[in-house]
């Protein structure tokens, strides 16, 4: 695996932020692209099920979702899974699985990276070789269909957009594309393969919306 320079992930009052070897604290991408989403959908669904309700929801989602990526990144690091895993984030990992074979040569997994020119950080799943392609790959789990013009699908091809970005300025390596992979709780798959450039001006849109809130 490559070895870099790596950030130091620490919460900052409830937001995101990693800091560098120099010591410059930058925030999360997830933070950022967060902070630009349209929450309006979310605040009606939160008001239909109450607010009780939809935190334990969103709870036991993230809970799957983490352990369905240790899973993932388990296996991919050749690791015995010893110990018992809830049915829904097993579930979710049999459905990946076909597709963790077509992954080769990896980079790095779980990797914090960070961009001095952009000001941003994250932790990308997996930066490896997919079907012979350089790629930022991001495993993604779902309650509901992952249907690609959807704002929350938008904001997955731009969180791989900004890791290209941070991997190209720490390694000066070009990243070929970016491959997002979401098991959906109905059983299905779905695979996403874009090109980082497609959404990079709306990416520093989004950073540059956010850097400029953050200004007294």
């Amino acid at each position: 695996m490559t070895v870099i320079p790596l950030a130091i992930q620490k919460n900052i009052d409830g937001v995101r932020y990693y800091q560098t070897p120099q010591g410059k604290l930058y925030p999360s991408i997830t933070s950022v692209l967060t902070k630009s989403s349209d929450l309006s959908g979310l605040e009606i669904w939160k008001e239909r099920v109450g607010s009780d309700a939809a935190e334990q929801i969103m709870l036991e989602a993230q809970i799957n979702g983490t352990l369905t990526h240790k899973m993932c990144e388990d296996y991919l690091n050749n690791k015995n899974m010893e110990q018992e895993y809830a049915e829904i984030p097993k579930s979710h990992f049999e459905k990946l699985k076909p597709y963790l074979h077509k992954i080769n040569n990896i980079r790095g997994i779980e990797f914090a990276l960070f961009s001095d020119e952009f000001k941003i950080a994250g932790t990308c799943d997996c930066i490896a070789e997919y079907d012979g392609d350089l790629s930022i790959i991001d495993f993604k789990t779902s309650r509901s269909k992952l249907v690609e013009h959807y704002d929350k699908v938008q904001k997955y091809f731009m969180q791989a957009t900004a890791y290209s970005l941070m991997w190209k300025e720490r390694t000066k390596i070009e990243i070929d594309q970016i491959v997002i992979i979401g098991s959906e709780e109905n059983g299905t798959v779905a695979e996403f393969i874009k090109i980082p450039i497609d959404f990079k001006e709306k990416l520093i849109q989004s950073i540059e919306k956010f850097h400029e809130s953050k200004i007294p």
